[in-house]
């Protein structure tokens, strides 16, 4: 497995005034990167509700270029991934680990496309059994 479907938050660092270094060099080393609609969704989200216009204006225009740089390594949902989260969902209810409908969307996508998920909230995904890196941690 060499390809990575990166997380809302991993995508995100970039843009803080301070990126950990770490994540700045993992998506660096990283050749077959990918991104779910449901991150555009939350980063045009998070941009859309900066309280000030010029950050919002700022935010905004970097969501662009991020969908713009990913291209079409952008992994639309289809009613497949839709069914395919329900399940995880199901089965993580029946674990006692209620989940996250959207991180049930981007497991489902990442298990669909034989890809890994990159992300800090590792927690929030073992549920799914997807293989995950945290580009946090060393050696990720």
């Amino acid at each position: 497995m060499t390809g990575m479907l990166v997380d809302t938050n991993v995508v995100s660092e970039l843009v803080r005034p301070r990126p950990s270094p770490s994540v700045v060099a993992y998506l660096r080393n990283q050749t077959d990167l990918w991104l779910s609609v449901i991150s555009l969704h939350e980063l045009t989200y998070g941009a859309e509700r900066a309280p000030d216009p010029v950050q919002r204006s700022k935010l905004l225009v970097w969501t662009a270029q991020i969908s713009a740089r990913f291209g079409p390594r952008i992994i639309d949902l289809d009613r497949h991934l839709a069914e395919a989260a329900g399940r995880l969902r199901a089965a993580a209810d029946a674990q006692g680990r209620p989940a996250d409908p959207l991180d049930a969307l981007i497991a489902a996508t990442a298990i669909s496309r034989g890809l890994a998920v990159a992300t800090r909230n590792t927690k929030d995904f073992e549920v799914f059994g997807v293989t995950l890196h945290n580009p946090w941690q060393p050696g990720a």
